[in-house]
C-alpha cells in the first residue's frame, strides 16, 4: 500500500490558496484566500490576496491549505499519479476527504484526495489544455 506524505511538495502557480497561520502578519490574514503567483522554492511562495492585492512574499507551504471552487469549477491535480491534471471538479464528499475531477482533455474522471487539488484560476492553455 502506497502511503501518501501530506508533507508532499505540492506548490504550483496560479492556484487559489487558505492562510492558515495565526502567526503571518500577526494573524490579519488568518483564513482568508489568495492567488500563488510565483513559487520561489520547493515549499515557499508569493501570494497575492484577494481582498486587499497585497503581495505577501516568502510564505511556506507550511501556512497553508488548498482552496477547492464549488462544483462545476475549475482544478488542478497537485500531486501524486494524477499530478497535473486540469479538469472540473465534478464532486467532493467532505467525510471521505475525496473529489471527482473530470479530465480537461481526455474528459475521463479521477478519483483523488481533497488536499491533493486546488481552484486553478489562470486560462488553462497555460497548463497546455
Amino acid at each position: 500500500m502506497e502511503t501518501i506524505s501530506i508533507k508532499a511538495c505540492w506548490l504550483k502557480s496560479h492556484i487559489r490558496v487558505r492562510i492558515i497561520s495565526k502567526d503571518l502578519k500577526g494573524g490579519r490574514l488568518y483564513l482568508k484566500k489568495g492567488e500563488v503567483v510565483d513559487v520561489v522554492g520547493p515549499r515557499m511562495c508569493d501570494v497575492s490576496m484577494d481582498e486587499s492585492r497585497e503581495l505577501i512574499q516568502g510564505v511556506s507551504q507550511d501556512f497553508l491549505e488548498t482552496a477547492l471552487p464549488r462544483r462545476g469549477g475549475p482544478v488542478l491535480v497537485l500531486y501524486g499519479k494524477h499530478d497535473g491534471v486540469f479538469g472540473n471538479l465534478v464532486s467532493k464528499d467532505l467525510e471521505q476527504e475525496t473529489a471527482v475531477v473530470q479530465d480537461g482533455n481526455n474528459h475521463e474522471y479521477v478519483n483523488v484526495r481533497l488536499y491533493q487539488i486546488a481552484e486553478y484560476i489562470r486560462d488553462p492553455t497555460y497548463l497546455g489544455y
